[in-house]
């Protein structure tokens, strides 16, 4: 079995190296960058393990769309669920409409969101600690509400609008692992940097609100996927509800 993949038979995960998967529409941009440098470097030690999974390869039609109107009207295109979903699937990590769990693997998978929980060096602490990170990078206006379903957590790195969720899913792997032993050259140098023990974050000045606290709520084709159904209301066609329901 290839180190760092599911074996489907026993559904066991053999830990070597900690794994990051990347679910994006842009995989190229995710190797330009992880390729060389310090994450380049610590792939070539064998000390992490970086991989990108297009998952419009998984979206169904000729032209494999992975984005459509949003139910109830509004502005900009909503990232389907179902390519997402497959996506995931392929990986082990879903089956029957519902997210799975792998035995002996510590593993988080995490949507790119900026309505999501603020990344900071604590949370790149936690993360260096699992066998393998799943991230999941956005685009447009947003996901569908039920690609929520299948992640364990939003993550957001910053309140500032970006057009996709690709370089905060690099700043998550970077930050995580400069902190696996190994990783970077001289491992002194970490005890040297602002986010350390010494320089609790508690010390570092942040703005605690952030412009994102709520995510607009979207749905977009197919209205029912494994079970999953759009809210009536949004298929109903009146406005007035449609407005107030939004708001809630």
């Amino acid at each position: 079995m290839e180190i760092g993949y599911l074996d489907f038979e026993i559904k066991n995960f053999v830990r070597a190296i900690m794994q990051f998967d990347i679910l994006t529409i842009f995989p190229d941009l995710i190797y330009h960058y992880s390729n060389d440098s310090i994450l380049g470097i610590a792939q070539k030690k064998n000390l992490i393990k970086i991989i990108a999974h297009n998952w419009r390869e998984f979206a169904v039609g000729k032209h494999q769309p992975v984005d459509d109107t949003q139910y109830g009207g509004g502005a900009g295109m909503v990232l389907k669920v179902d390519p997402i979903y497959y996506c995931l699937e392929s990986l082990g990590l879903a089956r029957g409409g519902k997210k799975l769990k792998i035995e002996n693997c510590k593993l988080k998978i995490i949507a790119l969101d900026p309505a999501g929980k603020k990344f900071d060096q604590t949370m790149a602490k936690k993360f260096s600690k699992l066998d393998r990170l799943i991230l999941i990078s956005g685009r447009y206006q947003g996901f569908d509400e039920r690609v929520y379903k299948f992640v364990d957590e939003k993550v957001s790195v910053g309140d500032y609008v970006l057009s996709g969720g690709e370089l905060p899913a690099l700043a998550v792997v970077e930050a995580t692992s400069r902190l696996i032993p190994g990783v970077l050259g001289n491992q002194e140098s970490l005890s040297n940097e602002t986010f350390n023990d010494k320089f609790p974050i508690s010390n570092v000045k942040s703005n605690p609100k952030s412009k994102f606290q709520k995510s607009e709520i979207l749905y977009t084709r197919p209205d029912n996927f494994l079970g999953l159904k759009v809210p009536k209301v949004l298929l109903s066609g009146d406005h007035k509800k449609i407005a107030e329901w939004r708001k809630k």
